[in-house]
């Protein structure tokens, strides 16, 4: 009887006939206020790999948050250029526009360029999943700046739904790939979009340097010396490739990271700070069936401390904003059981974690997600 219900519900859901429930992003709970910034990147030294224009040079959008002194009258809005931005999302989720259109009203909490706290705090670098884009995971995000982190998410351009520009130019995503290629053009096609995005947080935390060294805002309050990085889907397999590339990243965390596309070489070879996989059951990941064997290669091979923690019913979104706006993500086959307050707990998780080895604070960074979920969990 409850499947007939909710076989009912979702069509009446894909047919529109009803909207669907979506509540504003949890306050942060840390000492901080939150500020946040915008600002456009181009990486003159590369050519934009997505086409073939030889004058066409790599140009990101870039959002911070950092910790702020005092709230002003201006929220950041949780999705910018929504007009823009609501028919590639619903693409991209496989549902109808109508259904997320309300998605504008969602509202965040960060103050679009409050004054910032006076001091050095540690970096978290954010990469968002294929066809996802930068403010996907805003709770964790606000949350980490809240509890003083300078967090800086890339928009990865033609690799997120859509980028839009602040002169209203957008790219929208370009990084289709059928499912049933065989392994070599996978390869051909996953590998150089991984490279092309590990590069663009190379290239970000060069411009940090820069900042600080030109006595920037965003360089004087950010620690260069103390960098961590984390992502979500192939955000999370970026997060790992470039914490294997770029030797000034000293922790990795990905959130159901999707290790399909990293290069075998680096699977083989592992990386040599800290790192933490946290996601559903690989078993029951079956567009991606692989990802389980690569995973557990790369972390059998990395040489510092490393972490695989599985959640029993949980989902892809589940790792991403989505469970916490609208608890019919899980009617929609978007979330599991277990996301209910998944968010919330993740970001607590998340934070602990670069405390533990950003920090130096001795915590028990698993606890919340031990007490609270069936875990499998296997750490080195």
């Amino acid at each position: 009887m409850k499947q007939i219900l909710y076989i009912f519900i979702i069509i009446l859901i894909q047919s529109c006939s009803i909207m669907i429930p979506l509540k504003d992003l949890p306050m942060p709970d840390g000492e901080f206020i939150v500020g946040t910034d915008i600002m456009i990147l181009e990486d003159t030294n590369r050519l934009e790999y997505f086409t073939e224009d030889e004058n066409d040079f790599r140009k990101i959008v870039l959002q911070v948050w950092y910790p702020a002194i005092a709230k002003n009258d201006s929220i950041y809005p949780y999705l910018d250029y929504q007009h823009v931005r609501i028919p590639y999302i619903a693409n991209r989720l496989g549902v109808s526009e109508k259904i997320i259109e309300h998605i504008s009203g969602v509202e965040a909490n960060s103050y679009n360029k409050a004054r910032h706290v006076n001091k050095e705090f540690p970096i978290i670098i954010f990469s968002h999943g294929l066809g996802g884009n930068r403010t996907q995971n805003t709770a964790n995000i606000e949350s980490l700046a809240s509890n003083g982190y300078i967090v800086y998410a890339i928009e990865h351009t033609f690799d997120a739904n859509i980028t839009v520009f602040n002169d209203s130019t957008s790219y929208p995503f370009k990084s289709y790939l059928h499912a049933d290629v065989d392994k070599e053009e996978f390869y051909n096609v996953r590998i150089p979009q991984i490279i092309t995005r590990a590069k663009d947080i190379s290239f970000l935390i060069d411009q940090i340097t820069l900042f600080k060294s030109q006595g920037l805002y965003l360089g004087r309050i950010s620690d260069i010396n103390s960098i961590g990085v984390f992502g979500h889907s192939f955000g999370g397999g970026t997060a790992a490739l470039s914490s294997y590339l770029d030797s000034r990243i000293d922790a990795c965390l990905g959130l159901d990271a999707w290790f399909e596309p990293m290069p075998p070489t680096i699977i083989n070879s592992g990386i040599n700070i800290p790192f933490c996989w946290i996601g559903q059951i690989q078993k029951n990941w079956t567009t991606a069936p692989y990802n389980e064997q690569q995973l557990l290669a790369f972390h059998e091979n990395n040489k510092n401390d490393s972490y695989i923690i599985e959640i029993e019913d949980t989902k892809h979104m589940d790792y991403a904003d989505i469970p916490y706006i609208t608890r019919v993500s899980r009617l929609m086959g978007l979330s599991g059981k277990a996301g209910k307050n998944i968010t919330l707990d993740l970001s607590e998780t998340i934070n602990s974690f670069f405390d533990n080895y950003l920090k130096n604070e001795n915590n028990l960074w698993m606890k919340t997600l031990e007490e609270n979920y069936n875990i499998i969990k296997q750490e080195k």
